[in-house]
């Protein structure tokens, strides 16, 4: 029996001015009032581990950056490597992700996202990613 695990985000941070509406069309309205808790860039863990709402503004960011289009719909694999497995080049920690999402990954076809996602939208898709998770629940070491 695969199992699947929500185990990282939070409260999308909502931009906004006319740039952000643009730079954010899509990402779904997630902001409900609640106090957003603060991202911190370079942050070890996710400060928004476990968090249902945050988890589902990363699904939206994932689908409106178009992060699918390498990694497949449900982060299984294709151009990108597959994200819910237990499988990684890299030790897949939170800083180890934050860092390649933000930054890009020399040698590959992954491109930094850090002008178009803010910190809180990064902690937000690596809790979609963490929410797919078919891996051992042995081997989480976020």
């Amino acid at each position: 029996m695969m199992t699947r695990f929500a185990l990282v985000a939070s409260p999308l941070r909502v931009a906004t001015g006319a740039a952000a509406g643009a730079a954010h069309a899509g990402a779904g309205g997630i902001d409900d009032g609640a106090a957003a808790k603060p991202a911190v860039r370079d942050a070890d863990t996710n400060p928004y581990t476990g968090d249902a709402a945050a988890i589902a503004a990363g699904k939206d960011l994932w689908r409106d950056t178009g992060c699918y289009s390498c990694h497949g719909g449900l982060a299984e694999g294709g151009v990108g490597p597959d994200l819910t497995d237990d499988t990684w080049v890299y030790k897949p920690t939170d800083k180890m992700l934050f860092k390649t999402i933000s930054k890009g990954r020399a040698g590959t076809n992954m491109v930094g996202w850090s002008a178009d996602l803010e910190p809180d939208e990064i902690w937000q898709v690596i809790a979609y990613i963490r929410s797919l998770y078919l891996g051992n629940p042995k081997k989480i070491i976020w």
